[in-house]
């Protein structure tokens, strides 16, 4: 019990430092700062809360499988994003 309360703790600091660096001025290292986080964060969720640390082989792969799965449909939704041309909002032309 005790080590899902310093886990809880860790969670509550790692949102503290993403609030924290909504304040600092990095640029565009703002996003991947907090990208990261997002993943520690999502990593002691995995691991502690949801048991996968202890959990059997079958359950691992399951967790692996989505993980995969959904790194395709946002690799597939980058390319979308990526090849379409910027346009102005058709209420923003001049006539």
């Amino acid at each position: 019990m005790m080590r899902l309360a310093l886990v809880w703790l860790a969670l509550l600091a790692l949102l503290a430092a993403t609030a924290a660096s909504s304040f600092v001025p990095l640029g565009g290292w703002n996003s991947a700062l907090n990208l990261a986080i997002a993943a520690v964060k999502a990593l002691l969720v995995a691991l502690f809360f949801m048991h996968l640390s202890s959990a059997g082989a079958l359950l691992r792969l399951a967790a692996v499988a989505a993980l995969l799965w959904l790194a395709l449909l946002f690799g597939l939704s980058w390319t979308d994003y990526g090849t379409r041309g910027t346009s102005p909002a058709p209420w923003a032309l001049r006539r």
